[in-house]
């Protein structure tokens, strides 16, 4: 893939590094001068020095062959804004960074492909830590009002039942079923085993509810 990052702090080195690892191709676009040559140094990566809302620089780092970018500057407003640049530009995969949770609602009509907010994500994380028979939170949606948890299945109770028989509460689904490296996309009449892996979409305020019945 080619991929550009706009505003590469922390978070967009991590992500460089992980994607240039597995082969993909990445741009750089950061404003901060004295950052983006120390980028440029200590990685193989291209790095244009600009403004990630500026067209100019946008066409400069490819945005016109790019298949996904990355816009993670540390300012909301400016995350907005070029990702509504980035849609004229038909970006087929656009993911923004979210720096203040209150702001997730006004990327919905962006119809981006995800909006993450870090602090959402982080509390959600340590919430889900302290909190030990909760199944792992893989990522936190809908503002923080739902998660992604993974979940190991070990009530023997439900072992053999269809999905639409186990009697998840309302507000939670089971995507995908991981079985002896065998994945299942969960439907209703998707069998469960003990010992499966689940994938669980699920209202935060029903994490409980599943993990109690799940486990």
């Amino acid at each position: 893939m080619y991929v550009i990052i706009i505003g590469c702090g922390n978070i967009g080195k991590s992500l460089a590094t992980h994607l240039i690892s597995e082969g993909n191709e990445v741009v750089i676009v950061e404003n901060d001068e004295e950052r983006g040559k120390a980028l440029a140094e200590s990685m193989d990566v291209v790095v244009i020095h600009g403004d990630g809302s500026s067209t100019d620089i946008l066409k400069d780092a490819g945005v016109e062959r790019s298949d996904a970018v990355a816009v993670l500057t540390a300012d909301d407003n400016t995350n907005l804004t070029i990702c509504q640049m980035l849609k004229k530009f038909n970006v087929p995969k656009i993911v923004a960074r979210v720096n203040q949770p209150e702001k997730k609602d006004l990327y919905v009509g962006l119809e981006i492909t995800a909006s993450i907010s870090i602090v959402a994500a982080a509390v959600s994380q340590i919430k889900n830590a302290l909190t030990k028979d909760k199944g792992r939170s893989m990522m936190s949606i809908a503002g923080g009002n739902a998660e992604v948890i993974e979940i190991k299945q070990t009530n023997e109770k439900l072992d053999g039942k269809k999905i639409k028989d186990i009697g998840l509460p309302f507000g939670a689904l089971i995507g995908v079923v991981y079985r002896n490296g065998e994945v299942l996309i969960g439907t209703d009449d998707t069998i469960v085993r003990t010992g499966d892996v689940l994938t669980v979409i699920t209202k935060t305020e029903v994490i409980q509810d599943v993990t109690t019945i799940l486990k």
